[in-house]
C-alpha cells in the first residue's frame, strides 16, 4: 500500500463570524474572486472552503483556480457544485496545477443563490457584476461594465484612506473576504509550515511579509491564524463576534489542523488586558499570572503535538492605554517573563517601538491610529521574523 500524498499549507487565514458585521452585503447570482499569495510551491493544489459561523446553506454553483490567466475548474467529490452546511467546510478536488513560491493564487466561487455574507477571513476579494464569471479574464467588477477588467491582485492590500499618504504608511490589513479558510499543496516535500497564532497585528500581514522574503528554495510556508480583536483566554463578547474564538479555544482547528505543521509563533497584542473596562467589563481583566498560564497552555499544546514553539513579544500600546500604567505594566511584565523564558523568542517590541519613548511606536512604523503595525511596520515584523528562522537554520542558507 503507497502512503497517502502529502499535503502543506501555503497560504491559510483563521475564518470568524461575520454575521453581525455591516462592512459587506450578502452575495447572490455573483462570481467572488479571492486572491492569496503562495508561501510554498507545489504541483497540485486543493483548497478548503468554510461556512463556520453560517445559519443556512452555502450553496457553490462553480469554482476555478488560477494563475494569472490560466484558470482551472474544480470539483467537488466529482461534481462541478456543492453545498456547505452550515458550521462545516468542503474541499475542493485536487488539481494539477504548478504553483510557485510567490505565486498570486486566485480562487472564484459563482454563488447562484442569496449569500449571506457570514463566515470570513482576511485577504483580497472582489465580487463581480451579476452573473457567472468563473475563471474570466476580464472580471467585470460590481457595479461596472463587463469589460472592466479586476486588477486588485496585491496581498497584503494598503487599505491607506487617504491617498496623500507616504508609501508604506498606511494600514496594511486587508478587507475581510468570504469563506475561504486554506490553499494547500502537493508534489513538495516542505522543510517547515509554521503557524502564526495571534490577533490584528498577524492578521494584518506579517506572516505573508515572512514567506514573501524567504527564498523559494527554503520550502517553508508561513500560514496565518491571526484575528482582529482576538483574545488569548476569552472568547469574544456577543457583542463584537468576529473578534473570533480565543486562541485557546481555536488552537486544534487553526494550529493542529493546518497540514504540515511544524512551529507555532504566538505572536498576540494587547486586547486581553486591553479591552477589559472600555469595551468589555472590567471583570474580564487577567493578571500578569493569568496571562502567563495562558501561554503555558498554548506551549504545552503545541509541545504535545511536537510543534517548536517561538513567543512574540508584545509591541507598544494605544495612546489611550498608556494613561493607565497598571496596563503598561503588565505589558512589561510579560515581555519579562516571554525574552527569559527559555523559549526561541522574536523581538517585535525591540523591532518597532521608538527609541527615544519605548512605550510608543516608532512613526515611521505605525498605522494611523499609532497603535498598529502600518505597513513599514509588518515588513519590519517580517523581517525580525525572518532573522529568527535564519538563526534556527531551517535551511541552507547564505543570505535571504
Amino acid at each position: 500500500m503507497t502512503e497517502a500524498t502529502p499535503w502543506y499549507a501555503t497560504w491559510t487565514q483563521a475564518v470568524t463570524d461575520f454575521r453581525s458585521e455591516e462592512a459587506e452585503g450578502g452575495f447572490g447570482n455573483v462570481t467572488v474572486r479571492m486572491t492569496a499569495p503562495a508561501s510554498l510551491s507545489g504541483s497540485r493544489v486543493r483548497v478548503e472552503l468554510s461556512n463556520r459561523f453560517g445559519d443556512e446553506p452555502v450553496r457553490i454553483g462553480r469554482g476555478a483556480i488560477g494563475i494569472g490567466d490560466r484558470f482551472s475548474e474544480v470539483a467537488f467529490d466529482g461534481l462541478s457544485s456543492t453545498e456547505i452546511p452550515p458550521g462545516a467546510s468542503r474541499w475542493t478536488d485536487p488539481i494539477d496545477l504548478a504553483v510557485r513560491h510567490s505565486d498570486e493564487l486566485v480562487v472564484d466561487l459563482y454563488l447562484p443563490e442569496p449569500t449571506p455574507y457570514a463566515t470570513a477571513a482576511g485577504f483580497s476579494f472582489s465580487r463581480s457584476s451579476l452573473g457567472d464569471f468563473v475563471g474570466a479574464c476580464s472580471f467585470p467588477l460590481e457595479g461596472t461594465a463587463p469589460h472592466t477588467v479586476d486588477q486588485s491582485r496585491e496581498y497584503p492590500a494598503a487599505n491607506t484612506g487617504a491617498e496623500s499618504e507616504p508609501e508604506g504608511t498606511g494600514w496594511s490589513l486587508p478587507p475581510g473576504g468570504p469563506f475561504l479558510r486554506a490553499i494547500e499543496v502537493a508534489g513538495v516535500e516542505a522543510r517547515a509550515v509554521i503557524v502564526a497564532l495571534g490577533a490584528s497585528s498577524t492578521a494584518m500581514g506579517w506572516p505573508q511579509y515572512t514567506a514573501a522574503l524567504l527564498p523559494a528554495d527554503a520550502k517553508i510556508a508561513v500560514a496565518n491564524r491571526g484575528i482582529a480583536g482576538n483574545r488569548i483566554r476569552l472568547d469574544a463578547p456577543q457583542s463584537t463576534p468576529s473578534w473570533g474564538r480565543s486562541g485557546l479555544s481555536r488552537f486544534d482547528e487553526d494550529v493542529l489542523g493546518t497540514a504540515g505543521a511544524t512551529h507555532l509563533v504566538i505572536a498576540y497584542n494587547s486586547n486581553d488586558w486591553g479591552l477589559p473596562g472600555r469595551v468589555t467589563p472590567m471583570t474580564e481583566m487577567p493578571s500578569v499570572d493569568q496571562l502567563i498560564e495562558g501561554y503555558q497552555e498554548l506551549i504545552d499544546r503545541a509541545r504535545a503535538a511536537g510543534l517548536e514553539v517561538i513567543l512574540a513579544t508584545v509591541m507598544p500600546l494605544a495612546p489611550e492605554l498608556l494613561a493607565e500604567p497598571k496596563r503598561e505594566d503588565m505589558r512589561q511584565a510579560l515581555n519579562a517573563w516571554i525574552r527569559r523564558s527559555g523559549h526561541i523568542v522574536v523581538d517585535f517590541d525591540a523591532a518597532v517601538r521608538c527609541k527615544s519613548n519605548p512605550s510608543r511606536l516608532t512613526a515611521k512604523y505605525a498605522a494611523p491610529d499609532d497603535t498598529h503595525p502600518s505597513v513599514n511596520g509588518s515588513k519590519r515584523l517580517a523581517q525580525a521574523m525572518v532573522e529568527v528562522l535564519q538563526r534556527l537554520k531551517l535551511w541552507p542558507v547564505e543570505d535571504v
